[in-house]
């Protein structure tokens, strides 16, 4: 793991503004060996609400009051500041087609009834087990009563973007069946809050199907596919599972964890907790990690609690509460108007009007995405913008909403948010990617702000400065913004393979850009990227 910062340290001589950093000649990590067959049995991660609200709310936070240094950066991205592909996280290139089917196979069979196994209670909501005709193991959600659409079809929604962005989710399917499609298996069993368990009877089956909504005789619910593999519990929230020498950089550390504000920022998926999270350990003896529950997206959290600051405000702001509290009330945020958005069949409240990005909160802490710096967020931007507009409509039509109106609603929406977000993030850092050398030494770059017309080319100007290995400056060279990439001849190093460090100043209007080191050297097939240092 180790090699995932590919690190040297030069002589302490090098120019202030480069600093000490210097890349290893080599091409990035793409892929992490973190899935070794493990040879004791890993522990698992079991924590109560309580404790874990207790814990993330009051004793982390004082906890890291008085903690000593800087915010530290993320110790999984590579070279170019990537995530690799992990047992968290896999750099997927999906089509708008893929995100429409998802990672799953397309729901319970229905070839035959479903079995009844057991139906567990859990809070307000239930979860019937069931067997379909190829043995498969589903949990049926349903929405709350009076919230037709929401719950169920939010999951699925964002359960495709959150895969189509790279992470690993349960096969989620909205599926409608009549009363007849489930019957009671012989060994079914019926588990009580109390954590007892009894054999279960139609009478259980009959109660909680009631709870259920139901028109014209057919049941609309969320069919959750159980996830292979014995299951370990959730995610910590920081530090290393203990027992897997695989998960060796500290979760609050991980840039594909930390990234996530951005995602959740985008679909207001604001329940975040261990227990919305789910680690397994697969047949082949490693263990994967998983991200679920998001039926309060989307706005459906505040719809069904009548709690419209949910993505808004966390549940302890101290400096908001203390704000309203000083001015007797009389200050009220936009968000706490009337709802603007128009009450569609499955809408939660959700909008873009006063959507900003960097003030978005989750209900609860959660220490990753609350960690997350400027570099996580570009990272996971850069992600979330590759979802073309085709994309999110793939997604939206997966949760299978009967009133187009809110499938329309939600897609654009979903665009208007995906927008901000990127402006946001790009605004923050100089946003180049896909860098490309070549020749004698030429650099190309796609600037992400132009690409996706964030700004005008006009305003644009790049001043890049050479320097080689030590830190010795070489040359300067100006550039004008001609189109979304844009390429220009530089002077390289000549020691150590044309080791050469580009210096890039992104001014707009006039304004400069944090900065960003690109590292270069000779390799195989001529010069090529091999460190960016973003600042």
């Amino acid at each position: 793991m180790r090699c995932l910062v590919v690190l040297a340290c030069a002589s302490c001589a090098s120019a202030p503004t480069l600093g000490p950093l210097r890349y290893k000649n080599q091409d990035p990590i793409t892929v992490v060996n973190d899935r070794v067959p493990l040879e004791k049995p890993p522990t698992s991660f079991d924590q109560g609400l309580v404790e874990y609200y207790f814990a993330q709310e009051f004793v982390e936070p004082t906890r890291y009051l008085f903690t000593v240094g800087e915010r530290q950066p993320a110790r999984n991205a590579n070279s170019l500041g990537n995530v690799p592909d992990s047992a968290w996280f896999e750099n997927r290139k999906v089509t708008p087609e893929d995100v429409r089917r998802g990672p799953g196979s397309g729901g319970p069979d229905l070839g035959q009834p479903w079995r009844v196994v057991g139906v567990k209670v859990g809070g307000a909501a239930i979860g019937i087990t069931i067997l379909d005709a190829k043995n498969d193991r589903y949990v049926l959600k349903f929405d709350e009563k009076n919230f037709p659409e929401t719950e169920t079809s939010a999951d699925v929604v964002v359960q495709r973007l959150t895969w189509a962005m790279g992470y690993n989710v349960p096969d989620n399917e909205v599926v409608s069946f009549k009363r007849e499609q489930l019957v009671l298996d012989d060994e079914a069993k019926f588990s009580t809050r109390a954590g007892d368990t009894r054999k279960m009877t139609e009478a259980d089956l009959e109660k909680y199907l009631g709870m259920a909504n139901a028109e014209a005789g057919t049941f609309r619910g969320l069919a959750s596919k159980m996830v292979e593999g014995k299951v370990l519990g959730g995610i910590e929230p920081f530090g290393v599972r203990k027992s897997d020498p695989n998960d060796r950089v500290p979760h609050e550390l991980r840039r594909d964890l930390r990234g996530q504000r951005v995602l959740w920022a985008w679909v207001n998926h604001i329940d975040l907790k261990s227990q919305n999270a789910l680690v397994t350990l697969t047949k082949d003896k490693h263990l994967k990690w998983y991200v679920l529950d998001f039926g309060e997206s989307l706005g459906v959290g505040a719809t069904t609690t009548f709690v419209p600051r949910l993505g808004y405000r966390a549940t302890y702001a101290w400096g908001t509460s203390l704000w309203s509290f000083v001015t007797f009330g009389l200050h009220v945020h936009p968000w706490e108007r009337e709802s603007r958005h128009p009450g569609y069949r499955g809408l939660g409240e959700f909008a873009s009007e006063y959507f900003d990005p960097g003030a978005w909160r989750a209900n609860h802490r959660w220490r990753p995405i609350d960690l997350a710096d400027r570099q996580d967020q570009f990272w996971a931007a850069e992600i979330m913008m590759r979802l073309t507009p085709a994309h999110v409509r793939a997604a939206v039509e997966a949760g299978q909403y009967t009133d187009r109106r809110t499938t329309e609603y939600l897609i654009s929406t979903l665009i208007e948010r995906q927008r901000k977000l990127g402006a946001w993030a790009f605004g923050r850092v100089a946003p180049l990617s896909n860098l490309v050398a070549s020749g004698a030494l030429t650099l190309c770059f796609d600037d992400l702000w132009l690409q996706y017309q964030f700004g005008t080319l006009d305003s644009t100007h790049y001043k890049i400065t050479t320097y080689d290995y030590a830190g010795k400056s070489l040359a300067t060279t100006d550039a004008r913004a001609a189109s979304a990439r844009t390429c220009a001849q530089l002077q390289p190093g000549d020691a150590r393979d044309g080791y050469t460090i580009a210096r890039i100043q992104v001014r707009r209007h006039g304004k400069a850009l944090p900065l960003a080191f690109v590292h270069l050297a000779k390799g195989p097939k001529g010069f090529r990227v091999i460190g960016i240092d973003r600042r």
